[in-house]
């Protein structure tokens, strides 16, 4: 068996930076400025984010359309907390976190979620009979089994540390005055738990959506094209140049040397998906010209249609993160 992608993004340590809870604020151009002179090191911490949802979202429930409808629903339950200017922390949340919404139905959800109404109903009813969802009518109650699933302690985590090295690159940078670290966030964030999460998950909701549909809007299919874009990443990430510009960092990935693929059965053991259907899903993006397999059999993505287009939505994601992050840095430090 091929060897699975190597190292992890979470290498960069700041840890040993003095910091101070004094509020800072910081807008949307400074964190944009600062992340288009640092593509680079945000966007490798931000791709291990992406790559480790999808890896929690798929474990979680062995389905990635059933996993994004449970999300969607606690998003809209944490936006009408927010518009009655209610907030509760994680702990808060997590004593009873079953909820109802009503008003919702099996049209809107799947518009939302850009599934087909056959599909949503097909899904929704499988929450149904595994205990998570009670559907009557327009009303649908997210029950206990639910917080049981997966409490967003890794996403959190990983959020904060993004956060952590923005706020240590805008010290750096001499944009603030101080410097917070990820504990620091990881405190604030559970504090303003539904507050800050109807915030990141309706960013994160479309992120994901708007890449699924370069994949025949399959989940599956983009979910084994994301491991092979992150494997090639990785590889990008151990070369001696460390200073990629942000439009021209496509380019990279793919002219890297001695990059290695990885075979069917690693994708599995990384996405959690069964071999079977990783080999089918890879027929299809053979078909489509968007991978290669050497005769080792080991996958690699290549300058395809769905390459070309996801590097559009890189592009345009840098101001959208932008403006996400500067939302949450405005609840941490001023709600």
């Amino acid at each position: 068996m091929n060897s699975k992608i190597v190292n992890s993004l979470s290498d960069i340590s700041i840890s040993k930076i003095d910091s101070s809870e004094s509020p800072t604020k910081i807008t949307e151009k400074n964190i944009y400025d600062i992340y288009c002179d640092n593509y680079d090191s945000i966007h490798y911490l931000f791709i291990e984010f992406q790559f480790n949802w999808l890896q929690q979202a798929y474990s979680s429930m062995k389905d990635l359309d059933k996993y994004n409808i449970l999300v969607y629903l606690y998003k809209e339950n944490f936006l009408e907390l927010s518009e009655v200017f209610k907030v509760k922390s994680l702990n808060e949340f997590y004593i009873n976190p079953k909820f109802n919404l009503d008003k919702i139905n099996i049209i809107q959800i799947s518009q939302k979620l850009r599934l087909s109404k056959e599909t949503t109903r097909r899904k929704i009813l499988e929450l149904e009979e595994d205990g998570i969802l009670i559907k009557n009518k327009k009303k649908i109650s997210v029950t206990l089994k639910a917080g049981l699933l997966q409490k967003p302690e890794n996403t959190i985590n990983s959020f904060s540390k993004i956060l952590q090295y923005v706020s240590w690159l805008l010290h750096k940078e001499k944009k603030v005055k101080k410097y917070y670290k990820k504990e620091f966030f990881i405190k604030k964030l559970k504090e303003r738990f539904t507050q800050v999460l109807a915030i990141f998950l309706e960013y994160q909701i479309n992120y994901l959506l708007v890449r699924k549909t370069l994949a025949n809007n399959d989940s599956e299919l983009f979910f084994i094209a994301g491991c092979l874009m992150y494997n090639q990443i990785m590889f990008l990430k151990r070369t001696e140049n460390k200073r990629h510009y942000q439009k021209e960092w496509i380019d990279e990935v793919f002219n890297i040397g001695n990059k290695k693929g990885i075979n069917a059965m690693t994708i599995s053991d990384l996405t959690g998906i069964p071999r079977p259907t990783v080999i089918r899903k890879l027929k299809i993006l053979s078909k489509q010209n968007d991978i290669f397999k050497d005769e080792k059999n080991l996958y690699y993505m290549t300058k395809g249609k769905f390459v070309s287009d996801l590097n559009k939505l890189r592009l345009n994601n840098i101001r959208e993160l932008s403006t996400t992050i500067s939302r949450i840095n405005n609840i941490i430090f001023f709600s």
